[in-house]
């Protein structure tokens, strides 16, 4: 037991006396037990019933004469969460911020805030002694602080991430710890929005006054302190009241308005979705330049109500955190019922052996996924030798690294490198419970694959799955015998796949749901996001990715030339510093690789043949369409960085080979191929870039909610956020065209842009699009509202 020198170390005999029974005098106010009956609360969120519990029972402890001290703890074992913070449940969802989830306005029915309750405790009478373990987080957090006294154990996870929902700590979380751990450390854990302070560091900054050894469990160490501290005179717990005291100098020396300054450099602009770390920074600030606490108090709980009844990006960070939840993936397997599968009930818990075939980039990635999770035996497979060593030389590498980063320890990194199998047989994946086939999307290579898989896999239930990005499962799953059917379906990773945390788990019309929650099970193993998505040409994703790459070249061709757009004017026009995207189309392109691009539009139908000129067989007569980004691959093999030329150039000595520079050669091309438009030499604003590639895409994603292919539009929110870099502060495309732009003027944008472009389908307008804006309504709110359950313009769903 490490202790501060106020409080007297008792002896191991007397602290577990004192566990077995706990002394009268001193009261246990467990935070579970607050929960409403039948309402599972594993975090223990400080909901209303909750707060109502907490104030009845704290209100009973201070009247009653033989109460001495209380101890406030997570469980009554002392074991699990102690809180993870407020219930955000109670902020009404976002699209209607009506309620401030009970942080910090008064309900009228009487039931307190968590501001209420901190107040409560820490003008406490008598001693209060917070017992921490696990999650303590946000109002967790706040109500911590507000106690005289903190210990914990070493399952202590501790943090302030409001930021993270747009929102800054709204029960006092910027003024007390301030105070009790001085600026440097409160700007560190709330500005990051930090979840993972442990014991040790909350220690050593003055966040903790004790810490349980390993043979001394929580509830023990919290009665000793209680014990202790309900001889203290009323002076001593009044120095222990953060809103007594005031903010510490920086132990470093820095000034504390020096140490705000500094940590404004590093966050992104208001404008960028920056603006509630912004705000952190200024409540943080308020802590030690308003003359009192009641008035930094005051600042924090106006800049928390103005971002929440204000920020358009708050609501978007809330809305993700909320699709997140109720994604498709939980949303349509809840009403599933799973069939009894041994082998499904393995791979639910983390164990199986795991087949890749392809060890390519995507191959490998997937490799390293299941293996950090703990499943094994791994087996990759790859026809070809020097790929296959190629494929086990980056696990082994990238483990390796892992551990040097201080990622994965070195006994655990052993353990997963034994795990890795390979062969050149695919033979070897025979007693596989579950198999990812990731080689090239050839619909043949694939079908003959699954062939042999049908014949050699012994497991009936093993799962077979494609990791194709647009192909279709159904015809793939037409490789297996009608039984294993069932146990068919794409679970689509994206690439880097052991980076990237989205998965598109495809549904065949053979697929069971068993399977299904299978495969979003291990999916949730491997710390990926599953969301289920019907089976169409790119699914979801890649099939919105159309509009976007066709018409970035588009502009070009039509706006290009001598004095025209460019290549860098649309990539800066949509990423980080314009919309707010990752990267731009084309620098995506290069990292892809522009052949995977041309090879799909080959398989299409599309390409010319470059000896007779001849059109491809099913590019349509007055289809709008560009051979540049063909030519450029097929002619001057500018298939990316892979090459050190792509849409851009890339010098090995310049940025590790990675560095987009303007090429000459790409602009003779785009001279040539602009070269018969009218508007050729045209330069366009941001906003019209934008318009022009992202309309179409937000558009295409009605049409995938007409077709059924996806459940909700927080699904196509999820899978653009996670998949494809998708700003979080603007909420997904189906939230930016409600929110951000209004459905009107995404209408008769589309209708105005179809006009002039009529070769290009993508611009015509949805359907579903038309409805909603005659209803007067944006899509989510359709969804909310059961107009689509309605089937009033939506097919059965092919989910």
């Amino acid at each position: 037991f490490f202790h501060l020198s106020h409080c007297p170390c008792k002896s191991r005999s007397q602290s577990l006396t004192m566990s077995n029974k706990s002394p009268p005098n001193i009261a246990i106010i467990a935070i579970s037990n607050g929960t409403q009956s039948g309402q599972p609360n594993p975090v223990n969120a400080l909901s209303a019933h909750v707060r109502q519990y907490l104030q009845k029972s704290l209100a009973t402890s201070l009247s009653d004469p033989k109460v001495t001290a209380i101890v406030l703890i997570g469980r009554p074992d002392g074991k699990g969460v102690f809180s993870a913070g407020a219930d955000i449940k109670e902020f009404s969802g976002s699209d209607d911020e009506s309620s401030t989830g009970g942080v910090t306005t008064s309900d009228p029915d009487g039931i307190p805030t968590l501001n209420d309750l901190a107040h409560l405790i820490e003008k406490s009478p008598k001693p209060i002694i917070a017992a921490l373990t696990g999650a303590t987080l946000g109002g967790g957090m706040e109500l911590a602080l507000a106690a005289q006294y903190r210990v914990a154990d070493e399952s202590l996870k501790y943090g302030l991430p409001e930021v993270k929902i747009g929102l800054i700590p709204g029960a006092g979380g910027t003024q007390r710890l301030p105070r009790l751990c001085g600026v440097r450390h409160a700007l560190d854990v709330i500005v990051r929005g930090r979840i993972n302070g442990t014991a040790s560091e909350g220690l050593k900054f003055g966040f903790l006054d004790g810490v349980a050894s390993e043979d001394e469990g929580i509830l023990e160490v919290a009665l000793r302190w209680a014990s202790w501290a309900s001889t203290l005179s009323p002076e001593k717990l009044d120095s222990r009241r953060l809103c007594l005291k005031t903010v510490p100098n920086d132990e470093e020396g820095m000034d504390n308005s020096d140490l705000c300054d500094f940590a404004l450099q590093s966050v992104p602009p208001k404008d960028m979705g920056g603006e509630s770390v912004h705000a952190t920074i200024e409540a943080i600030r308020a802590s030690f330049e308003l003359s009192s606490f009641q008035k930094g108090m005051e600042a924090e709980k106006n800049i928390f109500n103005d971002l929440l009844y204000h920020s358009l990006a708050g609501r978007a960070y809330r809305h993700i955190f909320f699709a997140e939840r109720s994604s498709s993936s939980g949303r349509q397997l809840s009403k599933m019922k799973s069939a009894p599968s041994v082998v499904g009930s393995q791979l639910k818990k983390g164990k199986g052996a795991i087949g890749v075939i392809g060890a390519g980039t995507m191959g490998r990635g997937i490799a390293i996924s299941f293996l950090r999770a703990g499943f094994g035996p791994v087996t990759l497979v790859d026809v070809n030798p020097k790929g296959l060593d190629a494929g086990i030389k980056y696990i082994q590498t990238t483990i390796h690294g892992e551990v040097k980063k201080g990622r994965i320890p070195g006994s655990k990194a052993k353990g997963i490198l034994n795990h890795v199998k390979s062969s050149s047989d695919i033979s070897y994946l025979a007693d596989c419970d579950l198999v990812v086939e990731a080689v090239f999307e050839n619909l043949k290579v694939k079908k003959e694959i699954f062939t042999k898989l049908n014949n050699l896999v012994v497991k009936k239930d093993a799962l077979l799955l494609s990791n194709t990005s647009s192909l279709d499962v159904d015809v793939i799953a037409s490789s297996l015998s009608p039984e294993r059917r069932q146990y068919c379906a794409g679970m689509h990773f994206f690439s880097p796949a052991h980076i990237m945390k989205l998965v598109e788990v495809v549904r065949g019309q053979a697929t069971s749901g068993a399977t299904l929650e299978i495969i979003c099970a291990v999916t949730k193993r491997i710390k990926k996001v599953p969301v289920v998505v019907g089976n169409c040409d790119g699914f979801v994703g890649n099939r919105m990715m159309h509009p976007y790459t066709s018409e970035s070249a588009l502009l070009l061709a039509d706006y290009g030339g001598k004095g025209g757009l460019t290549i860098a004017d649309v990539d800066n026009a949509l990423g980080r510093n314009g919309h707010g995207m990752a990267i731009g189309p084309f620098l995506v392109s290069d990292i892809a690789g522009n052949d995977i691009g041309y090879n799909i539009r080959r398989e299409k139908g599309l390409l010319s043949d470059h000896r007779t000129g001849q059109v491809g067989p099913n590019r349509k007569n007055g289809m709008r369409y560009t051979e540049l980004a063909d030519e450029m691959v097929e002619k001057w093999g500018r298939v990316g960085q892979k090459a050190q030329k792509g849409w851009y150039n890339y010098d090995p000595n310049v940025g590790n080979g990675r560095k987009a520079l303007p090429s000459p050669e790409m602009e003779e091309l785009i001279i040539k191929h602009s070269m018969n438009s009218p508007h050729k030499g045209t330069k366009l604003s941001k906003d019209e870039i934008i318009h022009r590639v992202l309309f179409p895409l937000v558009n295409e994603g009605f049409k995938i909610l007409e077709e059924g292919i996806a459940l909700d539009p927080s699904d196509i929110d999820i899978i653009y956020l996670y998949g494809y870099g998708w700003p979080a502060f603007k909420g997904g495309p189906m939230f930016w065209a409600d929110n951000y732009i209004g459905l009107t003027k995404l209408l008769n944008e589309l209708e105005k842009f179809h006009e002039m472009c009529p070769g290009s389908d993508y611009f015509r307008p949805s359907e579903l699009l038309k409805r909603c804006v005659d209803l007067g309504v944006g899509v989510q709110e359709y969804y909310k509202k059961g107009y689509a359950a309605s089937g009033a313009t939506t097919p059965q769903s092919k989910l």
